[in-house]
């Protein structure tokens, strides 16, 4: 990987950087991360925690673990809400939701998650009329 992946949340005031490829990019459908996304999928990177490094803001980053779920978390900014990297409970991986990306990965999502979960109005976006 020729350049670093940036990333930031909406208000600017947490700013991330990725110094290593993604060890994957999934699109999850369950229902925790529909609902933590605000969307029909969760499209996160997953990389290892030490190649992921908050240039700014890193005491603004609010982590929220779902008591219920023995590994469903989320990470915020304390200001705008925008959601963020976190570290899975085990430690071993980050999350990273795609939507905070200012730079291009360089990777497509490779596979769906939780497809059976997937919300029924869920469909190929290719066929609805786009505009600029």
């Amino acid at each position: 990987m020729d350049t670093t992946i940036t990333g930031s949340c909406l208000c600017g005031g947490v700013e991330y950087e990725i110094t290593a490829p993604p060890l994957d990019f999934v699109l999850c459908h369950c229902s925790r991360c529909r609902k933590a996304s605000g969307s029909s999928f969760a499209a996160n990177l997953i990389v290892r925690p030490a190649d992921l490094h908050w240039r700014t803001g890193a005491k603004q980053v609010q982590r929220w673990d779902l008591p219920t779920a023995r590994s469903f978390a989320t990470a915020t900014c304390a200001t705008c809400h925008t959601p963020l990297p976190h570290r899975t409970r085990d430690g071993t991986r980050m999350i990273v939701p795609a939507g905070t990306l200012d730079t291009d990965p360089g990777l497509t999502p490779r596979h769906q998650i939780f497809s059976t979960s997937k919300a029924r109005w869920c469909i190929d976006v290719e066929d609805i009329p786009a505009t600029s």
